[in-house]
């Protein structure tokens, strides 16, 4: 999970956060403002709003590796994510409210939880097209890169040599492909980068000989694996540079194949 976009683009949302806390605060919402004073509403709108986030982020990422749900469009699966960062996020609203302000009785959460619901489901899909467009962004500047490398001859033209894709500052030390939605992330030993690209079309233009896909979303190039932890139900390959690959029930028969298991 710590590879999603969602923990990737954290230091990108922070400041969106801490400042949507900051006018609350001010605006003191929800009757706050007659009730709080301003240092004590800012306190409250930031520990709420953190937490809030924090739930939507590791939802969103939970969810980036259950294949069914992540097909579905990103404003359908984030609407779920914000309702069910909800549930905690009321209680932390009761607890929160009762330590700076009164007691809120637990009767209360289900007049609170409609209203953190709605403004939770919006924060994740702001969220989640923030994360798509960035994507795709990023995604869109490596496409016109690639596009605008010279072809060499017409044999490179109709076979095509997938470690050109590959931004020249993480070198041709390639260790893993992982499949993020519908991108591709590159793994090398000098860092990582993403491209638009399919797992599968990858592998077409890295053929058989170069590793060995152990997972729908992982595959891992000959020489990259220093070792193997886990369980039996549950392995994972070490990598050169220290990630952690998982190993899923229908790729262990080609993991074993390959030496590392």
């Amino acid at each position: 999970m710590r590879q999603s976009p969602y923990f990737k683009s954290l230091p990108y949302q922070l400041p969106w956060v801490l400042g949507l806390a900051v006018v609350m605060a001010v605006t003191g919402p929800f009757g706050s403002y007659s009730y709080m004073s301003l240092g004590v509403r800012l306190v409250y709108f930031i520990i709420i709003g953190v937490l809030g986030w924090m739930q939507v982020i590791t939802l969103a990422a939970w969810f980036g590796r259950i294949e069914p749900i992540d097909r579905w469009p990103v404003a359908a699966r984030m609407t779920l994510v914000g309702i069910l960062a909800a549930v905690p996020g009321t209680l932390e609203i009761v607890v929160v409210h009762s330590w700076l302000a009164w007691p809120v009785p637990l009767s209360a959460v289900p007049f609170i939880f409609p209203q953190n619901a709605f403004l939770s489901v919006v924060i994740s899909v702001l969220v989640g097209l923030w994360v798509e467009q960035r994507l795709h962004a990023v995604a869109d500047t490596e496409r016109a890169r690639v596009a605008a490398l010279p072809q060499k001859d017409a044999k490179a033209t109709t076979t095509p040599d997938f470690f050109r894709r590959i931004p020249p500052a993480l070198g041709r030390d390639l260790l893993a492909l992982e499949m993020e939605d519908h991108y591709l992330r590159i793994h090398t030993a000098l860092g990582s980068d993403l491209i638009l690209l399919r797992l599968r079309d990858a592998l077409g233009e890295l053929g058989p000989l170069a590793g060995c896909q152990v997972h729908r979303s992982w595959w891992v190039a000959k020489g990259a694996v220093t070792s193997a932890e886990g369980t039996s139900g549950r392995p994972m390959l070490v990598l050169r540079n220290g990630l952690h690959v998982p190993v899923s029930k229908s790729f262990r028969d080609s993991a074993k194949e390959a030496g590392w298991l």
